[in-house]
């Protein structure tokens, strides 16, 4: 499902109406009536005598408004319109259909102060529906009075709510709160969904959403499709992970190398490796420091281990380095970081990796801290990276607060990517991947349960091990963060709302991977 910022489908309307002719009057014509037979479909079929506000303010979303108030009139809706921008204001195709409208309806109230916007406010908390009409996806800076107070009393009523386009107060490409929002029960979009729609806080606020084709033309798509999407639902798995031929072996899909672990912290590159397993890696390693390996032999049965000299004991470092490339040259992915620690030394083993291996190399926690101050080591690296940071790390490694990553979590992630060429997880609710090109994949699954320590070393391992089972990057990285999600999703469904530790998701992996649709050659 593709997703759109603001920017990006006003330039579709505009060649929609400048290259291909279709006036912009049908473009809303379009978008209103389809609004319409949503609402009409969401409440039964039947509008008749339905109390229905519609609050519009300037620019086209208002005007999208004015023909869903035509529609519900002409099928028996007792409809009310409120004006929250002076008449003489209202301009083009906005003003066409206020104009047709007055010549159906005397039912249309200027609100100019707030006596009147009181006055409104009474009608709206009687009102079955109503219909946001305010500002949409034009929003760039704080929402200013009277769309404000209205959105409050809004807000403040008992009955349904229907956003046009996007809940009013809604940053359409971040998804942040403008000071105040409409809380909708259905958002009804327009050509596409917005970016803001998918990501928190705006998720929370958009109710049921519904795409709405306005007609913008496919060849106008093609030309420039837009750059993100929302992880489609999995229908089944890519022909690597479904083993249809049948003289594949263990050589067949790949052999994943996990380097970290320190004292206190064997369990994450365990993790990793269980993971990288479950997944359907053919082959993987453990490469630990020598005082810890015996730990690691305990923890893990099918995974192998290597013990690597250490800097001190129990930590990695840079004499670690010639034995790590040594055994990195046969394997197709390393996953870099689960419990590595940020000694000193570790950030040499970091580069030194970055410049002498020429695989996938998956870079998480303790790999991540140490890139912090060295990110101009992957504009050279000859491998091929994938940053999996949390906020918190994305801000060290960018040199902001974590705060600031969260409210631009796309452009964060997008910037990161683009950079420095290298692909870019940044986790959380609907976690991003970020590909060097600045495409982006927004994941839809996981849930508030799986808040636990571990889940990033789970997650690192499963990405390493798709891809090294030679699964292209497109596919690989969104696929892997979307099954890690769905895992603890399945388990919620199943067992109840509790905790998810990391090891349940990984035990859950070969049960996820069952469920979908596979082709049996034999």
């Amino acid at each position: 499902m593709f997703l759109v910022t603001a920017g990006e489908m006003r330039a579709f309307d505009a060649a929609a109406i400048e290259r291909y002719g279709i006036p912009g009057v049908v473009l809303m014509e379009n978008a209103g009536r389809t609004t319409f037979k949503i609402l009409q479909t969401y409440l039964e079929d039947d509008v008749r005598c339905v109390k229905v506000v519609v609050v519009a303010g300037p620019g086209n979303n208002g005007g999208d408004g004015y023909v869903i108030a035509r529609y519900l009139i002409n099928h028996g809706a007792d409809v009310q319109t409120f004006l929250l921008t002076p008449r003489e204001k209202i301009k083009g195709d906005a003003l066409i259909n206020l104009q047709v409208l007055e010549k159906m309806t005397s039912r249309i109230f200027p609100v100019h102060d707030e006596t009147s916007l009181a006055h409104a406010a009474r009608t709206w908390h009687e009102a079955d529906v109503i219909v946001d009409a305010i500002l949409g996806t034009g929003l760039t800076s704080e929402v200013r009075s009277p769309f404000r107070e209205a959105i409050e009393w809004i807000n403040d009523a008992p009955g349904l709510k229907l956003a046009v386009d996007l809940p009013s107060g809604l940053d359409a490409d971040t998804g942040r709160i403008m000071g105040v929002a409409v809380k909708a029960d259905l958002t009804a979009t327009y050509g596409f969904r917005k970016l803001g729609s998918v990501l928190h806080p705006g998720v929370e606020l958009c109710g049921t959403v519904e795409v709405v084709d306005i007609s913008i033309p496919l060849p106008a798509i093609e030309e420039n499709p837009p750059k993100a999407r929302l992880y489609d639902r999995l229908k089944a798995l890519p022909p690597a992970l479904q083993r249809t031929e049948p003289e594949a072996h263990k050589g067949t899909f790949g052999h994943v190398l996990v380097l970290g672990g320190s004292p206190g912290k064997s369990g994450a590159p365990a993790m990793a490796a269980m993971a990288a397993a479950r997944i359907g890696a053919g082959l993987v390693t453990v490469g630990v420091p020598a005082s810890l390996n015996s730990i690691l032999e305990v923890k893990l049965t099918e995974e192998m281990t290597e013990p690597l000299p250490e800097s001190i004991p129990g930590y990695l470092g840079e004499q670690s380095i010639g034995r790590v490339l040594s055994l990195s040259q046969d394997k197709e992915c390393i996953v870099l970081g689960p419990g590595l620690s940020t000694r000193e030394g570790v950030g040499d083993l970091v580069s030194a990796i970055l410049a002498g291996y020429y695989g996938w190399l998956v870079v998480d926690a303790d790999g991540l801290n140490a890139l912090v101050g060295r990110m101009e080591k992957l504009r050279t690296a000859r491998a091929k990276v994938v940053l999996t940071p949390h906020p918190g790390e994305m801000g060290r490694l960018y040199g902001v607060l974590s705060k600031a990553v969260q409210e631009d979590r796309i452009g964060t992630a997008r910037r990161v990517a683009q950079e420095n060429g290298v692909w870019v997880v940044l986790k959380g609710a609907r976690t991003i991947t970020a590909f060097p090109d600045g495409r982006i994949v927004v994941n839809p699954s996981g849930n508030p349960w799986m808040a636990s320590g571990g889940q990033g070393d789970a997650l690192s391992g499963i990405l390493g091990g798709l891809l090294a089972q030679g699964i292209a990057p497109e596919e690989a990285i969104p696929l892997g963060v979307y099954l890690h999600g769905l895992a603890a999703d399945m388990i919620v469904e199943r067992r109840g709302p509790a905790p998810v530790l990391a090891t349940d998701v990984i035990a859950e992996i070969p049960a996820l991977l069952g469920t979908f649709k596979t082709a049996q050659a034999y």
